[in-house]
């Protein structure tokens, strides 16, 4: 195979990746585009914002009660140890530990308040979740075909990237330097069939020697209008 219809053929390869991946894109829009879902998702985060700062707020409140504890046991254990011997002392260490005691309770309270509502909001988190992926699911049964034309252009897309690889080890650096430039110009399409004469591209009629050169495949000619590389096919 020539150079030029070398480059006609990853010119295809790439125009199929193209498609497939535009088509991939479409399909992600509208799979995601679907309000029953967006509203699930919605509320699925609206109820973590409420989980968040208790499940914080409950987490803090054990460590503070953890921590009253510690210091109700290391002063109590202060207050009878016998080191202690000024009575203003020992007095002021006893009502430390009855505050302590009585804030501790203030605490659990709290805690038992603040752990009804985690346990409220986790059970209505489970719930919204569950919905979501209810509605999730309801909306891929819908589109069912979607998800297996994706399917199938993802498998397609595949073979194509393998075949472009492939195509690729035939084509010189040379070849392939002309390539990527005139692709950026030439709308990714930088490789134009010469058939009856005329670049089917542009539709202009090349000249002889053009038609010649190409014919010949040896080295990439370029149409004379668009200065796309011909590659040549008997009309």
């Amino acid at each position: 195979m020539t150079q030029p219809d070398t480059l006609y053929r990853l010119q295809e390869i790439e125009i199929g990746i193209q498609a497939r991946h535009k088509r991939l894109e479409e399909i992600a829009s509208s799979l995601a585009n679907n309000e029953l879902v967006q509203q699930a998702q919605q509320q699925v985060a609206n109820v973590k914002q409420v989980l968040s700062p208790l499940q914080t707020r409950s987490k803090n409140l054990e460590l503070e009660i953890k921590s009253n504890a510690t210091k109700i046991k290391e002063t109590d254990e202060a207050l009878y140890s016998g080191r202690v011997r000024n009575p203003k002392e020992l007095q002021d260490m006893q009502h430390e530990i009855e505050l302590l005691k009585k804030r501790n309770l203030e605490l659990e309270d709290l805690l038992l308040e603040t752990m009804v509502a985690v346990e409220t909001t986790e059970a209505e988190l489970d719930k919204r979740e569950t919905n979501l992926q209810q509605a999730i699911e309801e909306h891929e049964t819908a589109n069912h075909h979607l998800i297996e034309e994706r399917t199938r252009i993802k498998s397609e897309g595949s073979l194509l990237v393998k075949n472009r690889e492939a195509v690729l080890l035939d084509v010189t650096p040379e070849s392939l330097q002309t390539y990527n430039n005139l692709k950026v110009r030439k709308n990714n399409q930088p490789v134009a069939l010469l058939v009856n004469q005329s670049c089917t591209a542009c539709r202009v009629q090349q000249d002889l020697a053009v038609v010649t050169e190409a014919r010949k495949g040896q080295k990439l000619v370029f149409c004379a209008s668009c200065g796309r590389i011909l590659a040549y096919r008997s009309g």
